[in-house]
């Protein structure tokens, strides 16, 4: 299994793919690939670095769709069992959003399984061409 450092950096490049592939396309929703990739990953990124978002942070971390949409795409990885809704706070009054063991259990082995490929893309690859 890799290290959650390699994974983030994994992330961080993965991320810069998709943000390059929003910028090819003029940030068209219509060739947007992945309705849940900002949410889910930027949960969890948040979550491992220890500052969950609220919210309202994960519904500006999505690219596309109504803040309704959004919020729905968020109540639906509750109820499919990715996320957790928790009050945070010393006063309970602000609620956050993190992965549930399940999601990083899942993206953890996306990420070591397609960070494994790239490295094995990379090192085999023939520097000449």
């Amino acid at each position: 299994m890799q290290s959650r450092k390699d994974l983030l950096t994994w992330m961080d490049a993965l991320e810069d793919y998709a943000r390059d592939w929003d910028r090819t396309f003029e940030n068209k929703p219509t060739y947007f690939t992945q309705e849940f990739w900002y949410m889910l990953v930027g949960c969890m990124r948040a979550h491992w670095a220890g500052k969950p978002m609220t919210v309202g942070q994960l519904v500006m971390a999505m690219k596309s769709g109504s803040t309704r949409t959004r919020e729905d795409r968020i109540k639906r990885a509750v109820d499919d069992g990715y996320l957790m809704k928790t009050k945070s706070g010393g006063d309970g009054r602000s609620t956050v959003v993190i992965p549930t063991p399940s999601l990083e259990a899942l993206l953890e082995g996306h990420l070591d399984r397609t960070l494994t490929i790239a490295r094995q893309a990379f090192e085999t690859s023939d520097p000449q061409k």
